[in-house]
């Protein structure tokens, strides 16, 4: 078998239970915005596990354009603009893995200013950011309004850890050898807080194996 027909394989599942069924990336947007669209007609909150240099924001704004082919609007959220201040964030240090998974994100904020309005009951009237990551400093923006069928996308590393009432979760599952390649060198200490996070966090039903964006494949989606 040649290396690129190795790839498109059906692989057998890291935990057990169903194999994993390898899709190409534009019929993986589209299968994964068909399921969205099943979980219902009204608004829904749906969470992209994954760090965005893996490609968990690039396959979010996928699905966002699949989801429009399908008439649902999505509103696209990522968790990186909801930092708490770096005073905050970092006050155990700047490679405290505790920290790095549970207190860098103002879940609080996040769940008051998106996560909650977009709830098929809730007002609809959220934010898409609060604070520049790079600048530290909050951001000046005005509040928008969601219709009733539209998706929330938010993609950010480690959401278990927020206890965001989001419908459903989706991870980006990728190797710890992957993250090594594409984690800058200042944020190497971040691979044992990744592997922290997948020893203590229960994965959803929906996994993606994705060291590979080209060649993706997922365990876990309804047919």
């Amino acid at each position: 078998m040649s290396a690129d027909r190795s790839r498109t394989a059906a692989r057998p599942a890291a935990r057990g239970g169903p194999a994993f069924v390898p899709l190409g990336p534009d019929e993986l947007a589209r299968r994964l915005a068909r399921w969205i669209d099943r979980v219902g007609p009204s608004r829904v909150r749906i969470g992209i596990d994954g760090d965005e240099t893996v490609g968990a924001a690039d396959l979010a704004d996928a699905i966002s354009g699949a989801l429009l082919d399908l008439g649902r609007p999505a509103i696209r959220v990522s968790t990186r603009w909801w930092w708490r201040a770096a005073s905050l964030r970092l006050e155990h240090g700047r490679r405290d893995v505790e920290s790095r998974l549970s207190g860098w994100v103002d879940a609080g904020a996040l769940s008051r200013e998106v996560v909650d309005p977009l709830h098929p009951a809730g007002s609809g009237r959220y934010l898409t950011r609060l604070r520049d990551p790079d600048r530290d400093r909050a951001v000046r923006e005005a509040y928008r309004q969601a219709p009733d069928g539209a998706v929330l996308l938010l993609d950010g590393p480690m959401l278990a850890t927020h206890a965001l009432d989001l419908d459903q979760r989706l991870k980006v599952g990728v190797s710890q050898g992957r993250l090594r390649r594409v984690l800058p060198d200042d944020r190497q200490w971040e691979v044992e807080a990744f592997a922290a996070y997948d020893r203590g966090w229960d994965e959803p039903e929906v996994v993606l194996s994705y060291d590979h964006p080209a060649t993706p494949a997922v365990r876990g989606l309804p047919r």
